[in-house]
């Protein structure tokens, strides 16, 4: 089999799998999906496929793509399948374990990458809250040269996280601790301020929370499905673990440094329910949204 029979093959069967697919999915694209996957096959670039043509492959590269299809077939995700997946020009390690990075958080890391710079560099503090394969730690902690606190309830996300961290560099920079939502960094600055003097002025949380509804999750793309339901779902609305993440922020507000800036990622139909929600703990808070890639308020950025 050539290079072109290859992707004509791939391309066709995946095809095949979409129309026969009762979910429409955007994430259907099974020309580029077939190419992808063959030049990951051969570890060549998709450039290279296209002046390779008539080129031959070997049986057990055969073996290799055709594996890799059928698992497209089933609608795996392909970051999944090739165990990486590009976020903000750099690319990350991903596993079953770990939500797979989208765009539109880069927008959010963007904002956070911008308040840092209206703050002293020696006193201003990054946390990730959740932060799964580590993307946006690594990518705060690479851009700023800031630390970093990082943390999830998961143990398996952190072998993750930790093995990006180390390669992209910003082991130095980040300090992973586990734990849900703000438990690990109310501890850290519980403890600061019992031994010594509050060493930071300015705080920013990301925090890229679960927020889809039950039933979003179960009428999704089947893409969706493959990822760890407990970094996608909480509770009716799609907003208890951000009720939760509030409450405790309210109630331990007097650990932490004078200026905190919290930047989250919603659902755009939780816009006015996700102000609500800040508004009950902190009716002075200052509140900016912003849309996405696609038009859609996605980033809501909070000053307390």
């Amino acid at each position: 089999m050539t290079v072109i029979e290859a992707i004509q093959w791939a391309s066709r069967k995946l095809k095949e799998c979409a129309s026969a697919s009762k979910i429409s999915s955007r994430a259907d694209s099974p020309i580029l999906d077939a190419e992808i996957l063959l030049a990951a096959t051969l570890h060549v670039t998709r450039g290279w496929l296209f002046t390779h043509f008539d080129t031959l492959l070997r049986s057990d590269e055969e073996e290799s793509y055709f594996q890799s299809i059928q698992r497209r077939q089933r609608r795996e995700p392909v970051a999944y399948i090739l165990s990486t997946k590009s976020f903000y020009k750099r690319d990350f390690f991903v596993n079953h374990f770990v939500l797979i990075p989208r765009p539109a958080t880069e927008i959010l890391v963007e904002a956070a990458l911008n308040i840092s710079k209206t703050s002293d560099p020696e006193k201003t503090l990054f946390a990730d809250i959740g932060t799964g394969s580590g993307a946006i730690a690594v990518t705060l902690a690479a851009e700023s040269g800031l630390p970093v606190i990082a943390n999830d309830v998961s143990r398996h996300a952190f072998l993750a996280a930790k093995q990006n961290t180390a390669v992209h560099h910003v082991d130095d920079l980040i300090e992973f601790r586990h734990g849900p939502l703000l438990d690990p960094l109310i501890s850290l600055f519980r403890k600061i301020k019992e031994t010594s003097s509050q060493p930071f002025r300015h705080l920013i949380i990301c925090a890229n929370l679960p927020y889809l509804r039950e039933d979003q999750w179960k009428a999704g793309q089947p893409e969706l499905h493959f990822e760890p339901k407990i970094a996608l779902v909480s509770g009716r609305d799609g907003l208890d673990a951000y009720w939760d993440f509030f409450r405790s922020l309210a109630k331990n507000r007097r650990f932490f440094p004078f200026r905190v800036s919290v930047l989250i990622e919603i659902d755009p139909s939780q816009k006015e329910r996700i102000r609500n929600i800040i508004f009950h703990d902190f009716p002075n808070a200052s509140i900016t949204v912003l849309k996405d890639l696609e038009g859609f308020d996605r980033v809501v950025i909070i000053e307390i």
